[in-house]
């Protein structure tokens, strides 16, 4: 078999050994989701590349099998995934705010590729990011709020520059909470988080459309459970309490080894990366 031949193998190994995992999970999150009482499509898949190069098949078998969403919880690699496939067919990515109905999708839709940023995300180097995200997770503080609330103000006020990126009109985020007591994980207190909500809803180009949180490292089953069910609590103060705020809706809960649990707790973003992958040889 020739070197051509066998490359095209490959790629359709990939395609089919992704396509085959993305419907064992899609079957696991529509189970989840019924047992919550709701619909699958109430719960949105974002495939997570960080073990995949910018051009090993992976991610293209995430576009090929209908999965448009995208993260990457590391600055230099989001950037060199990003470049990469914005000069593809499924390029031309939106960074305009993440309200859910703007992202439902019926069958006549051209698919378009949004990319999510879920890792620990440096003040110093969110100005790179901003023109190509769809959706940032990982706002862990108001001072990492107020920095994208001013890039995007100064960008707005700066005339476009020629081979420079364009930067959106604003960026939506959701609010990263600590809910375990693992010390190795980010974010703001459930206090925090209400005391901030309010005040960052005054910001014109950050829209806040709602929470993410991570359960520990050696949490029980139970204790994940406990720790998502209490972000859901938050989410729900907040929306009684701030009503007209009807953007404010979603949850990121769950990963590869808990979304199912997230999923039954409320989860509407679930971030799964491992299992998704193909075998390696």
């Amino acid at each position: 078999m020739s070197e051509k031949n066998e490359s095209k193998t490959d790629e359709s190994s990939i395609f089919e050994q992704i396509k085959e995992r993305l419907a064992e999970v899609g079957a696991r999150i529509e189970e989840s989701a019924r047992r919550s009482g709701r619909s699958k499509n109430d719960v949105l898949l974002t495939a997570v590349t960080k073990y995949s190069g910018p051009n090993d098949g992976i991610v293209e078998g995430f576009l090929r099998s209908g999965i448009y969403d995208l993260a990457e919880n590391r600055p230099q690699k989001f950037m060199e995934k990003a470049l990469f496939w914005n000069q593809s067919q499924w390029g031309d990515v939106s960074s305009t705010c993440f309200f859910r109905s703007a992202n439902e999708r019926t069958s006549d839709d051209v698919p378009v590729l949004r990319w999510h940023f879920i890792g620990n995300l440096q003040r110093n180097k969110a100005r790179r990011i901003l023109p190509f995200v769809s959706l940032i997770h990982s706002v862990d503080s108001w001072k990492l709020l107020e920095t994208l609330e001013r890039i995007l103000r100064e960008e707005a006020e700066r005339p476009p520059q020629a081979n420079e990126p364009s930067f959106p009109k604003s960026v939506s985020v959701l609010l990263e909470a600590h809910i375990s007591n693992d010390v190795s994980k980010q974010g703001m207190t459930l206090e925090e988080i209400e005391d901030v909500f309010p005040k960052a809803f005054e910001f014109e180009h950050v829209k806040v459309c709602g929470l993410m949180g991570m359960a520990g490292l050696t949490a029980t089953p139970d204790e994940t459970r406990r720790q998502f069910a209490s972000l859901r609590n938050v989410l729900e103060r907040i929306q009684n309490r701030y009503p007209e705020f009807k953007h404010f809706r979603e949850l990121s809960m769950g990963m590869s080894g808990d979304f199912e649990t997230a999923i039954e707790e409320g989860s509407t973003i679930v971030r799964i990366g491992s299992i998704l992958y193909p075998k390696r040889s």
